[in-house]
């Protein structure tokens, strides 16, 4: 936790203060982190659709412009609901989720209890060369001995 964090008052961060991290083209994302939770604020550009993923944190989606289809389930047993501009979407703990931006939209999300975001969104794929890499490391230490 940051000293600032630490802090007994509040703090108002500025959005055009607050970094942009990309996340893939054409969405951006401006988070804050405390002890217990995280804020982002997201903007997703038409069209795109964040990874389909699950984290160990619970988190809460708030669409404040724009039109959402939220994806929640695993292939052959998905649900998808509409969400139109003051939805909320909640998401516990593990479930695997994704949002696809029917139009320019911006959403904001609270992650906790945790937030275990040095853990990040893990999807599949990121499993997949997470193994990949480890099991590359591997071979190349026993080809050194």
């Amino acid at each position: 936790m940051s000293e600032e964090n630490k802090r007994i008052d509040a703090v108002v961060y500025k959005n055009k203060d607050i970094p942009v991290k990309k996340f893939g083209e054409g969405i951006d994302l401006r988070r804050i982190a405390m002890g217990t939770i995280a804020q982002t604020w997201v903007e997703m550009k038409q069209g795109n659709v964040s990874p389909l993923h699950r984290h160990e944190d619970e988190q809460t989606v708030v669409l404040i412009s724009g039109k959402l289809r939220a994806r929640s389930g695993p292939n052959n047993e998905e649900i998808y609901t509409e969400m139109e501009p003051g939805d909320i979407m909640t998401v516990p703990s593990n479930v695997i989720h994704q949002v696809e931006a029917l139009v320019d939209s911006v959403f904001c999300e609270a992650f906790g209890p945790g937030p275990n975001l040095e853990k990040g969104i893990q999807t599949v794929f990121m499993r997949k060369q997470e193994r990949a890499a480890a099991e590359a490391a591997k071979a190349k230490e026993a080809s050194a001995e």
